[in-house]
């Protein structure tokens, strides 16, 4: 059984005009009656809209040569003229795709924005259909080759495959699934790890500067002083609240590269790798709108884009 992606509509007919169904998986997720529309003789249900709040991506697991399931669940529709007994109607399963791209027909899940890694970074792609293992082909700058590969099970399966791109010396490129990762030269301090809009694990390299900053809210109370004791302050600090955020600049990129930059804007499921510690730390993008810029409607000037994040997680001071 194909899945499907979660934007497209799953459209089941029921067969009659008024008739209670339930969704579930091994446990019963929705239940619910459905009447058809005036005009139309039977009942129609949209079983994506029930099931997109049911979709989740986790973090997978970032060591070298590594599979994580994405472990896609089998929903069944079934159908009950009172509520006791119940008859099958259909089955189906989806993917956290919200990509609405109706031209999307590839294996890999991953899209990179400009491909660029460190030789101290992992990197995550994602595929579909998966027969038995993900292989990485690790090129170096003499053009020789070494393959690493991964074993996939259960097979076929859904999920994400980790390589580290320092496990070959002198390495320039590494392809994975069909897309190249390309080796950057120099002292990188973050990363981006997200889900992009097929479903799919990406990462991005921050070339650019960044500014690590927090803001605060005090909390203070009032309280009795006196002049003779220094511990009576008259307004205690008794909490501050932290919000720590970054802004971070990315380096120069190319048209191509910059129409997939809605990839990471958009995305829900944001990491901030620190890289030479290799820690990550869940983020929220702060930016509300997303600019689709080229270098040729700006002067034919390679461009740039400026991304704002804070600290999905509260830190507090007492």
């Amino acid at each position: 059984m194909a899945a499907i992606p979660i934007w497209k509509d799953k459209i089941i007919d029921l067969g009659s005009a008024s008739i209670l169904f339930r969704l579930r998986d091994s446990d019963t997720r929705y239940t619910g009656k459905a009447t058809a529309r005036p005009g139309v003789s039977t009942a129609k249900v949209r079983v994506n809209d029930i099931c997109a709040d049911l979709l989740s991506n986790s973090l997978p697991s970032i060591t070298d040569r590594t599979f994580t399931s994405f472990g896609l669940q089998t929903y069944y529709l079934e159908k009950s003229t009172n509520g006791v007994s119940w008859t099958s109607v259909d089955n189906f399963m989806f993917y956290n795709d919200w990509s609405y791209d109706y031209g999307f027909t590839g294996n890999s899940l991953s899209d990179p924005i400009t491909g660029r890694v460190t030789s101290d970074m992992y990197i995550l792609s994602s595929s579909k259909e998966i027969s038995s293992n993900v292989s990485a082909t690790y090129r170096k700058s003499n053009n020789s080759t070494t393959s690493r590969s991964t074993t996939v099970s259960p097979t076929p399966n859904h999920g994400t495959c980790c390589f580290y791109a320092g496990a070959v010396s002198d390495t320039v490129r590494i392809t994975i699934n069909s897309k190249n990762y390309y080796i950057a030269t120099g002292c990188f301090k973050y990363a981006l790890y997200y889900v992009n809009g097929y479903g799919g694990w990406d990462q991005f390299l921050i070339e650019g500067q960044y500014l690590e900053s927090d803001s605060m809210t005090r909390y203070t109370k009032e309280t009795e002083y006196t002049n003779t004791d220094r511990s009576n302050r008259g307004t205690d600090n008794y909490v501050n609240e932290v919000v720590k955020s970054w802004t971070l600049h990315t380096g120069l990129m190319t048209d191509s590269q910059a129409a997939k930059m809605h990839h990471l804007l958009n995305s829900t499921m944001v990491y901030l790798c620190d890289i030479p510690y290799n820690t990550y730390v869940p983020v929220i993008i702060t930016d509300t709108t997303c600019e689709y810029k080229t270098y040729k409607n700006q002067g034919r000037q390679m461009v740039t884009y400026t991304i704002t994040v804070e600290l999905a997680q509260n830190r507090i001071r007492r």
